[in-house]
């Protein structure tokens, strides 16, 4: 439950709050899909991020477990809420910055599972 209340209010704490480091890669990550500057992501911009066989799939994983309100796009606040809840769910920095650059690279979107689903 605490996981989900990080979620919905976007309250932190010390576990969950990310590094400088950390948030930076977020937010660069973010700005690569949000290629019009529209200040969220939407399902077209995340299917030509992933230019692969995959990548809708990949864009459903992803908006299946980012897009918290569910409106078809998502907004910096839920991309950093997102990462917020993979590291209060145990995930170390590293790790987190492993996938974000693996995102990057166009790698296919791999998720969380550990992660409660946010209603």
């Amino acid at each position: 439950l605490r996981h989900i209340f990080l979620l919905q209010t976007g309250m932190g704490n010390e576990q969950s709050d990310l590094t400088p480091a950390t948030l930076t890669k977020v937010n660069e990550v973010f700005a690569m899909f949000d290629v019009d500057g529209s200040q969220a992501i939407d399902k077209n911009e995340a299917v030509k991020h992933w230019k692969t066989a995959f990548g809708k799939i990949s864009a459903r994983e992803f908006f299946n477990q980012v897009d918290i309100d569910n409106d078809g796009q998502i907004t910096l606040e839920e991309f950093q809420r997102f990462w917020q809840a993979v590291k209060a769910a145990g995930h170390t920095e590293a790790e987190i910055q492993n996938e974000l650059g693996n995102i990057m690279k166009g790698e296919s979107w791999v998720g969380f599972n550990d992660l409660p689903k946010v209603k």
